[in-house]
């Protein structure tokens, strides 16, 4: 797979996990995220949410799909870690919209 050997390649630091746990961690959380955005979706499609907290779910799920072509498609770390700036601040704004209406998402 070309993406594990072009993390085989770069510089990290003594405490970076092994290649091999990305795998099973990233399986389970595109699982919660798919879960998590699957349940807002619906609860937008019904109408029992505003836009306003669908929106910020719709865009962390757009840039953390947009990750992996930035980083190891086009091989740019510059994009992909703006890319990984967007996703944080999505997460923080999705989390500050839905804390008090859904707090197990």
């Amino acid at each position: 797979m070309q993406t594990f050997t072009d993390y085989q390649t770069l510089l990290k630091p003594d405490w970076a996990p092994p290649s091999w746990l990305f795998g099973p961690v990233w399986s389970v959380l595109y699982l919660i995220i798919a879960i998590t955005f699957g349940y807002v979706a619906y609860k937008y499609y019904k109408k029992e949410i505003s836009f306003a907290l669908f929106l910020p779910f719709a865009l962390n799920i757009f840039f953390n799909l947009l990750f992996t072509p930035l980083q190891f498609g086009l091989k740019n770390n510059l994009l992909a870690a703006i890319d990984i700036l967007l996703v944080l601040g999505t997460l923080v704004w999705l989390l500050s919209v839905i804390w008090n209406k859904y707090r197990w998402v």
